[in-house]
């Protein structure tokens, strides 16, 4: 009777929404862009990504959404981290407890810790909803996880209104109900079984997918009333929860869950529903759209002056070059060296506090505006980052008064700019002439500086405790001895930990470059985390070059270098770099380890014409010797927050490994100008990996050079420059 209601109410609701759909894309155009206009709703599931409640949807988030999800139906947990990496791309990565399951077979070693599972999804839109076509979408659940909740879905979603009908199909987990036979077995008998997953983890199981003799229609209805906060789900779930993973069995009164949504404000969601005919469930969400400068705190930063131009236009003899100089430090311009003549002004500088290029270069060149006469015909910028100069942009002065004048936009001004590769600062010296009237090396190595941050760093999944953490003070101090030689030092000075908790040793058949970081932690609490020399030069216009040592990392430390070949205006580049390493002590002092190891990589860097993302592969030697390949993957939003992933395939195999298989993860970096109310250039990056294992692990050496270069080109400059001058 009960198989027999299902199958109803599965017919009903499908037909429902098959029907609606069918309605809505019978309207008119009018009709039409009256429902694309209305937002959409953009909650999240109890698995997190856009969504209903067990069942995702076709639609995507805003472009740069991110969201923290956590959601409660027992016996699971889930707490979830997604992002709209891209308008069509969707990632999420989870962690779910079960509640009812220990951590491991032995209830010893499991303590008071519930079984942990860690799962990646990802949903692709093929293509979007217009006026006869719906939202089409794939998505994926634990597609390279333990495979406890693998999951394929093809989905459909239109509007009418504001109601927004999902309909679709499930395979393996959230199609367990099964009901329709799998359509894919047209395509070859692979399709016909779907196996138990097997493995370390961590592993893509390409043959599992779409597979299985059955699957389940999924469907469903989100309202949501013009301008109101709340918003009403229904769906048909596509699971019957008799073959949950690790021997779970649940019963299911019916196979309709009901849900509804109340958004608190723009950052926070909370949703309450009924599943399974029997579960209450809970969850909140916490958003915030990296892909809208709207998300950056308002800025008060110092203003610049009203423009006043000077009169005495053929007195170049007559500027007055120390308050000029002043006027450009004031704006956070520090300048090396500076230099006038008859035709141009030119000016060497540091900036650390604009994030965005463009408004540095508007704050300088609106002082050299107010300074020199308007017989200068252009002002070249030389940025410097470190003791590289990276960047040379040349900007006309007469475009420079009228924007000052309100005659032309910031992007007016960008169609004059210049940017030309940049030669090394002593050759641009030896061009200096006699006509140069005013020629001043403002700052002359060596200077130094310091800074101090707490820090918070946690790692999650460990047999001992969930969450394990360190909370430090980051105290550093840079000197700059010459143009070319600096030194970085950075110290930890531990405030609280619970490392305490840490007491399974490393259980790696492969040398312990990494995995012994519970001895590091336990022993390292205060240490050197940095103590590195660099001497840095540019060998010709389009190469770069540095060499390294001193202590690296808190695990190693030795000598190495690295050169990067990245012409102006190409989106290529290519490095490469070799360091001959040794382990540092637990102790992270000035004692090392027997372990010693040569590693490098030949890197390439490209900067795709999609939306930011930035390209890396590297192919080399890693600190367990082993020999592989990186794929590195990253996208900068407007706000500059920058979200990536990595993944790694060496020679050692799944089974040498460990859990986890290979090595992967995701990182984010936060600029500071995001949260303060001044603009801030410096920013913070977290990372995350399932698993930390020796295999595939790369050395750290503080900054690459292509994160001291970047993509400087001209396309890259006009990003923002609606911002020049601000």
């Amino acid at each position: 009777m009960r198989s027999f209601l299902s199958r109803s109410l599965y017919s009903a609701v499908a037909f429902l929404s098959v029907s609606v759909s069918s309605f809505a894309s019978s309207q008119d155009q009018t009709n039409y862009s009256t429902i694309v206009d209305e937002p959409v709703r953009y909650s999240h599931s109890d698995f997190g990504g856009v969504g209903l409640l067990q069942v995702p949807t076709a639609r995507m988030a805003p472009d740069g959404n991110f969201s923290v999800n956590f959601s409660h139906v027992s016996p699971y947990n889930r707490t979830s981290i997604s992002a709209q990496l891209l308008p069509w791309l969707e990632g999420t990565v989870r962690y779910t407890a079960i509640t009812n399951r220990k951590y491991s077979e032995s209830i010893e070693f499991s303590g008071n810790q519930s079984y942990k599972d860690r799962g990646f999804d990802i949903k692709v839109r093929l293509w979007e909803e217009s006026e006869w076509l719906p939202d089409f979408s794939v998505a994926f659940h634990d597609f390279a996880g333990t495979g406890l909740f693998s999951s394929e879905y093809m989905l459909m979603s239109k509007r009418y209104y504001n109601w927004d009908f999902t309909l679709g199909l499930a395979w393996g987990n959230g199609g367990a109900a099964g009901g329709i036979k799998n359509p894919f077995r047209l395509l070859g008998d692979r399709f016909e079984t779907r196996d138990e997953f097997e493995g370390q983890g961590g592993d893509v199981n390409f043959g599992n997918y779409f597979s299985g003799e059955e699957v389940a229609p999924v469907a469903g209805v989100e309202y949501s009333s013009w301008g109101s906060d709340w918003a009403f789900k229904v769906e048909l779930d596509g699971n019957d929860y008799k073959s949950e993973g690790l021997n779970n069995r649940f019963s299911q009164e019916y196979p309709i869950n009901v849900g509804v949504v109340y958004r608190v404000n723009d950052l926070f969601k909370v949703q309450v529903g009924w599943e399974r005919g029997d579960t209450a469930m809970a969850g909140i969400q916490l958003g915030l759209n990296f892909g809208s400068n709207d998300s950056l705190m308002p800025k008060f930063d110092e203003p610049i002056d009203p423009y006043q131009p000077i009169h005495k236009e053929d007195q170049l003899t007559n500027v007055d070059a120390e308050n000029m100089v002043k006027a450009l430090n004031a704006q956070k311009i520090k300048v090396q060296q500076i230099s006038v003549n008859d035709e141009e002004a030119r000016v060497v500088y540091r900036q650390n506090k604009f994030r965005n290029h463009a408004q540095a270069l508007g704050r300088a060149s609106r002082v050299l505006a107010n300074y020199l006469p308007a017989t200068i015909g252009s002002y070249q910028f030389i940025e410097q980052s470190g003791s590289l100069p990276v960047s040379s942009t040349r900007i006309d002065s007469q475009s420079v008064r009228q924007h000052a004048e309100g005659k032309i936009s910031g992007n007016e001004v960008l169609a004059t700019a210049q940017i030309t590769e940049v030669e090394s600062l002593s050759k641009l010296d030896d061009k200096l002439d006699d006509t140069q009237a005013i020629n001043e090396q403002v700052v002359s190595a060596p200077n130094w500086d310091w800074r101090i941050r707490p820090i918070f760093t946690p790692s999650f999944g460990a047999p001992e405790s969930f969450v394990i953490y360190k909370l430090w003070l980051k105290f550093a101090v840079d000197f700059q001895f010459t143009d070319n030689f600096s030194m970085e030092n950075v110290f930890a000075v531990n405030l609280h930990n619970n490392y305490d908790k840490l007491d399974e040793p490393s259980d790696s058949v492969l040398p312990h470059v990494r995995s012994d970081v519970k001895e590091y932690a336990k022993e390292g609490e205060n240490g050197i985390v940095r103590m590195q020399m660099d001497y840095l030069w540019k060998p010709s216009h389009d190469i770069y070059a540095r060499l390294s040592s001193g202590l690296f990392e808190t695990m190693f430390g030795g000598v190495g270098g690295e050169v990067l070949y990245k012409p102006v205006h190409s989106r290529l580049a290519i490095g490469a770099d070799l360091n001959y390493v040794k382990q540092r002590d637990y102790d992270q002092l000035f004692t090392f380890r027997d372990y010693t190891v040569a590693t490098g990589h030949l890197t390439f860097y490209y900067d795709t014409p999609i939306k930011n993302v930035l390209a890396k592969v590297s192919a080399g030697r890693y600190l367990a010797k082993d020999k592989g390949v990186t794929l590195d993957l990253s996208r900068t939003f407007d706000t500059g927050v920058v979200l990536g992933g990595w993944a790694t395939k060496t020679n050692v195999s799944s089974e040498d490994f460990g859990e986890g298989s290979f090595d992967k993860g995701i990182y984010i970096k936060f600029p500071l100008d995001l949260f303060f109310v001044e603009s801030r250039k410096d920013s913070l990056t977290a990372s995350w990996r399932p698993l930390t294992r020796d295999g595939g692990q790369k050395l750290i050496t503080g900054r690459a050079l292509y994160d001291f270069v970047g993509a400087n080109d001209k396309e890259t400059l006009s990003k923002g420059w609606n911002a020049f001058g601000e």
